[in-house]
C-alpha cells in the first residue's frame, strides 16, 4: 500500500513492496551484475555488492538468473520483504534527511546514482538518490513507521 503525504514542496511516500536481490561478486563477476538484473535498477551499496530492485513478481526469476550467472564468482541473496521503501521527493528532500544530524545530505557528491548508508536510532538505513529531486530510503520494517513519522515532521519543517 502506497501512502503519500505532501508537505509544502516535499512529498513523503511509503512505497509498495518490491523485489530486492543482493548480488556480491568475487573475482571476475562484476561485469555480469548489470546484465543479470536488466531492466531492474542497480544500486551499488558496497564496492563488490549491488542491490537489484524491480517488480516483486519477478524476484524469483532474477534471483535464479543471478545465482546461475554468478556460479563460483559470487553469491545472490533475496532481500525481498526484508526492507520497506520510503520515497522523499521535491526540491527540499535533502533538508528532510538532515533531521537525524548524522548524515550530510547536502554534499554535492550525493547526486543521482549515489547511495549512502547510515544509522538512525541504531537501525541501518540505506539512501538511493534516484534523481535531482528524489531519494528512496530502504529501512527494516521494524523501524519504517517511526522513520516515516520523523520524515513527515522533517518535511513539514523543511
Amino acid at each position: 500500500m502506497s501512502i503519500e503525504t505532501v508537505h509544502a514542496q516535499t512529498v513523503v511516500s511509503r512505497l509498495e513492496p518490491c523485489g530486492l536481490i543482493a548480488v556480491e561478486t568475487w573475482n571476475a563477476g562484476q561485469d555480469r551484475v548489470v546484465a543479470i538484473g536488466e531492466p531492474w535498477r542497480t544500486i551499488r551499496v558496497e564496492p563488490t555488492v549491488v542491490w537489484l530492485r524491480g517488480p516483486l513478481d519477478e524476484a524469483d526469476a532474477v534471483f535464479a538468473r543471478a545465482t546461475e550467472a554468478l556460479g563460483e564468482t559470487g553469491a545472490a541473496t533475496d532481500l525481498s520483504g526484508g526492507f520497506e521503501r520510503i520515497r522523499i521527493s521535491g526540491p527540499r528532500w535533502r533538508s528532510a534527511l538532515m533531521f537525524g544530524g548524522v548524515f550530510d545530505a547536502e554534499d554535492p557528491a550525493f547526486g543521482p546514482g549515489a547511495t549512502a548508508g547510515t544509522l538512525l536510532h541504531h537501525v541501518a538505513v540505506r539512501y538511493d538518490v534516484i534523481d535531482a529531486d528524489t531519494v528512496e530510503i530502504y529501512v527494516a520494517p521494524s523501524y519504517a513507521a517511526d522513520l516515516l513519522h520523523h520524515l513527515h515532521d522533517a518535511a513539514r519543517k523543511s
